[in-house]
Order: C-alpha cells, then structure tokens, then sequence
C-alpha cells in the first residue's frame, strides 16, 4: 500500500480493509485502533503498546505496513478523519469564537498548565538537577521538532552565567556530542511526547557513555523515561498533536526558567561575575 493510497482515503477504512489479511500482533493493534480511535489519538507509542501487550516496535511496524511512516503519522491522519479541523488547531476553539474570546481561551489554557506543573514538580529532582548542572564540565542539550525552542532558550540562558552548555538543531551533531560525554558530563533531553526518536537515542547514548542524564518530559511512562538519571515532569492535558500544543511549550519553558532561577541563586556569586562577563561581549549589539 503507498502513502499516496494511504492519504487519499479514511484512516479507519483503511485499517477495516487490511484487517482481514493481518495476524497476531499486527491484528491486535488494528483491532483497538478501530475500536477506540479517540484513545489512540491521546496514546503515546509506549502507552499503546502497554495497553495491546505488544512492542513499540510492532506498533511501528503496523503503521508502516499500511503505508504510514510511523505512528506518529498515523495518528495525526486518524485525528484528521474524526476531529474536526477546529480542535486540531486548539482544542478548546469553536468556529463561532471571535479572535479575542480565542486569545483568552489560549492564555487561559497556556496558564493552567503551568500551574498544574508547579503542583506535580519534585523539588528534590529539581535540586538535583540544578546541583548537576552547576556541577557538569559540559552540559549538552537533546531536542528536536517543537522542542527545539525551548533547548535553544536554555542553552542561551545556561551560557550567559558561565556553565559550559551546547545545543545544536542538527540531531547528527546531537548524538555525536552524546557520544563523546562522560561521567563528568550531564546530558539533557526535552521532549513533550518523550518519543521522540532522535532526543531518546542521544540521552541513551550520553547514558551508555557514564554521564548524568536529565529527560524533561510530560509522560512519565515513554522511552525517554528510561535513559533519564533524573526525570523532570510538566502537566498538561492530553491533545491530538502532543508536541504541538502551545500550553506544552509555556509549561515547558516555565520548568526549564526554574532550572536557569535555581541556578542563579544556588551559585549567585559565580553566575553574577558571568553574566557581567556575558553583557560586555554583547553590549555593542544594542544601541
């Protein structure tokens, strides 16, 4: 089956007409798709396969054989087929709303879900992470997709008091920086989902490698989970699109800026003379 065949038609229908010639595990996970298309949109890879008791591997190799590049790309078809166009884009819009009603709605959310991960978030993993980061000769940076705005922030923030952090948007780069850390290094991974696959393989390679490892993610239950020494959590509620929703970005940033505070004011003498150090560098970009 081709992609092209694949998009031109209804993601369920698609499956209701492969299913007959599936067995075993692949049947299983068409199986529940077709009957909880809505769950499965709100599941992670690993949550669905805990759910079916298959391998996240099967479950990509179900995707793929009916002509997805992955789950991922499965699950936004079958979002696309039975949400309406309206609640892709946010949730919580109606097609009835004026832009300002939209604009409170947004902020609303985007503010309730750094709220919910103030209440969740472990001070001591916190502490953890900050005495770790303060502590590492290198600090390299994981993240890719939507996550990648908020590793480029930390990064700069992490810079500008002193502490020797790296992150570059190349996910080759990425895992060849995990490769090369080692146990006097700490190593970050960012992501919503906690699946993604090219944040997960670097974390696990800074790991394999003997370096402190952070995951920063929303899913306590997702691959990233496994290779973090300390794994840090933000709240939000569950959307179609996971790693696209705005509130996941503002929860996320507020957690990675309580990294950047604890920091200022664990080591406020050292980050001070830095950030006086940093400024002069700069100061002739600004008039």
């Amino acid at each position: 089956m081709t992609q092209q065949t694949t998009q031109e038609r209804g993601t369920l229908s698609v499956i209701s007409n492969a299913l007959p010639k599936l067995r075993g595990i692949t049947r299983r996970v068409a199986e529940f798709v077709l009957n909880a298309p809505q769950e499965t949109i709100n599941l992670t890879i690993t949550e669905l396969g805990d759910r079916v008791g298959v391998s996240e591997a099967s479950i990509v190799r179900f995707a793929q054989s009916l002509g997805y590049s992955g789950f991922q790309a499965l699950k936004i078809r079958l979002a696309e087929d039975i949400v309406s166009p309206m609640l892709i884009v946010h949730e919580d819009l109606s097609p009835d709303d004026d832009p300002s009603v939209a604009v409170q709605k947004a902020m609303t959310v985007g503010l309730r879900s750094v709220e919910d991960t103030m209440r969740i978030l472990d001070m001591t993993l916190l502490d953890a992470t900050i005495e770790a980061l303060c502590g590492a000769r290198q600090i390299n940076l994981f993240a890719t997709g939507n996550s990648t705005p908020i590793a480029i922030d930390l990064d700069f923030r992490l810079t500008k008091i002193g502490l020797n952090s790296r992150f570059t948007v190349d996910t080759t780069l990425q895992q060849m920086h995990a490769a090369l850390t080692g146990p006097t290094d700490v190593a970050l991974g960012i992501s919503h989902t906690g699946s993604s696959k090219d944040t997960v393989y670097a974390l696990q390679l800074a790991k394999d490698r003997g370096a402190t490892t952070v995951a920063i993610t929303n899913h306590s239950d997702s691959p990233l989970t496994r290779f973090g020494d300390i794994c840090l959590f933000t709240s939000t509620r569950i959307g179609h699109f996971r790693e696209e929703r705005l509130d996941s970005n503002l929860a996320m940033l507020a957690l990675t800026e309580a990294l950047f505070v604890g920091i200022l004011v664990e080591h406020s003498d050292a980050t001070t003379r830095a950030v006086s150090k940093t400024l002069r560098a700069i100061e002739h970009h600004k008039y």
